[in-house]
């Protein structure tokens, strides 16, 4: 059985891996969809798998195409109210009006993530008082505790 806690372990031990466009090797370099990917394919997440091996999912521009990101994570995510979210859910954000950014949540009130974060250059784990406002859907890991 994998557990909230698995989740939010896995992702804080990616912290200070290098942002890098479309890669997911934890230590090695990551984007923030490769970050969610990454942390399924440690703990073993079900369907991580076929999401690694789906070269459709990852052909992808540094501003995503909205329509199939969103699709993506329907097919491999369970879809959750924002409201509901807790450590170890996954966040869909928009920093212009589209989605195009992913956050693990890592501990509630306050609210903090774990992000391969373009601007630093590597994973970190910040508070999300500013993003709150970005949030535009919010999934749980399938087979989640």
């Amino acid at each position: 059985m994998i557990y909230l806690d698995d989740i939010v372990a896995e992702a804080r031990s990616w912290i200070g891996t290098p942002w890098q466009h479309q890669q997911r090797l934890k230590g090695i370099a990551t984007d923030c969809i490769g970050l969610i990917g990454g942390v399924a394919l440690e703990v073993g997440i079900e369907g991580a798998k076929e999401w690694a091996d789906d070269p459709d999912l990852h052909h992808y521009g540094r501003i995503p195409d909205p329509h199939l990101l969103l699709a993506g994570c329907d097919r491999f995510l369970e879809r959750v109210e924002i409201a509901d979210v807790l450590p170890g859910d996954v966040l869909v954000m928009a920093f212009s009006r589209q989605p195009q950014h992913f956050a693990i949540v890592s501990k509630l009130d306050p609210m903090y993530l774990v992000h391969a974060y373009q601007s630093v250059g590597r994973v970190v784990e910040n508070g999300a008082k500013i993003a709150r406002a970005r949030i535009l859907r919010a999934y749980k890991y399938r087979g989640v505790a």
